[in-house]
């Protein structure tokens, strides 16, 4: 449902992938010196083992130094970007979508909470340094960190710890899972390969089911608020948006449309709010919330994802560091942020100078 091929996340490089693998390695305790010894080793940890160390790796290189596939030229033969631009022999149709709380924001609160443990919890350069270090990834641009971290800065009216956290959770999210699902939504719809259906589940959707580790989007389509071991902490609302969800789910898997049961019927159910296809063009980027009321929502994060498809991309462009076939195809989105970067902004700043804006 969710995920994106222009997801920055979606491949990353040979070289990247062993050095990763190499410091998991030694934090663990495993020898380094073959990669065969290391995938021996590391096969052999526990899961907790391997994701404690690497929550722990992640607050020091920031909580972008995520694990991929890699273009080995055997299973991954070219970026999943640039085999997009490939003609399509057959029409799929997309049902796509993103939850506020996505598995890496689940990740930027675990870091959060091991600088707790470290005493950092007053620390606004902890925010400031993971933010630059995390939105350079790995062609890393002095531009590109200082113009996201001026972005997302001006999001804060206080110095507060639970400022930048959240700073940190947006960029995250914005870069690497919104943004990119609503991109692959473009591409889809603008190239006609097939119909595209839209959602997002906001965080506020549900407070009851909030202490669950699957994401709501998840626990609705798969009916978890009807299983005996989990029921009691739903309400009658939200069961009957699970039930709501499921039976769209149900209808794109039959007809490739979440409002029609069957390819050769047209009749919609009273039950279901219509649910608009997304369409390549200003006026028609509609997205279904998943909340109790089931709204049709216009422009997701449209100046967040105007910031980082328009306004990054000119920007790496300028400097001529496109990097591997990564937001490749063209889009058509909004304008770049109206206030843009001055001269001045667009220097290296210090952690005192950037939060104070």
């Amino acid at each position: 449902q969710g995920g994106s091929a222009f997801s920055p996340a979606s491949i990353i490089t040979k070289r990247r992938a062993q050095a990763q693998a190499a410091v998991l390695a030694d934090d663990v305790g495993c020898p380094s010196s073959t990669s065969e010894e290391i995938v021996s080793c590391l096969r052999q940890l526990p899961a907790r083992v391997l994701n404690d160390a690497q929550t722990k790796l992640l607050a020091i290189s920031g909580p972008f130094q995520y694990w991929g596939p890699v273009v080995d030229e055997v299973y991954l033969q070219e970026p999943l970007a640039k085999a997009l631009q490939r003609p399509q022999l057959r029409k799929v149709d997309l049902l796509i979508g993103s939850a506020q709380q996505d598995g890496l924001i689940s990740r930027a609160k675990a870091i959060k909470k091991f600088e707790e443990s470290q005493g950092r919890t007053n620390s606004k350069t902890t925010f400031y340094q993971a933010l630059q270090n995390s939105l350079g990834g790995e062609d890393s641009n002095l531009f590109i960190e200082n113009a996201a971290t001026w972005y997302y800065s001006l999001e804060h009216s206080t110095d507060d710890y639970s400022t930048f956290s959240r700073a940190l959770e947006n960029a995250t999210r914005d870069q690497f899972i919104t943004c990119p699902i609503i991109n692959m939504a473009n591409h889809w719809a603008a190239n006609s390969r097939g119909n595209v259906f839209m959602y997002h589940v906001p965080a506020s959707s549900s407070e009851s089911s909030s202490g669950l580790e699957l994401l709501l989007d998840v626990q609705y389509a798969f009916g978890l608020p009807f299983y005996p071991k989990y029921e009691e902490q739903f309400t009658l609302e939200e069961k009957s948006l699970s039930l709501q969800v499921m039976q769209y789910i149900s209808n794109f898997v039959n007809s490739g449309n979440p409002n029609y049961p069957h390819s050769f019927s047209r009749k919609m159910s009273r039950l279901l709010p219509p649910w608009p296809m997304f369409l390549p063009n200003d006026d028609g980027d509609n997205y279904k919330e998943f909340t109790i009321s089931m709204p049709t929502l216009k422009g997701l994060k449209k100046a967040d994802c105007s910031f980082w498809s328009d306004y990054i991309r000119r920007l790496k462009a300028s400097m001529g560091s496109e990097s591997n076939g990564e937001q490749s195809a063209e889009f058509n989105s909004t304008d770049a942020p109206s206030k843009g970067l001055s001269s001045s902004e667009s220097q290296p700043v210090g952690d005192k100078v950037a939060y104070s804006r």
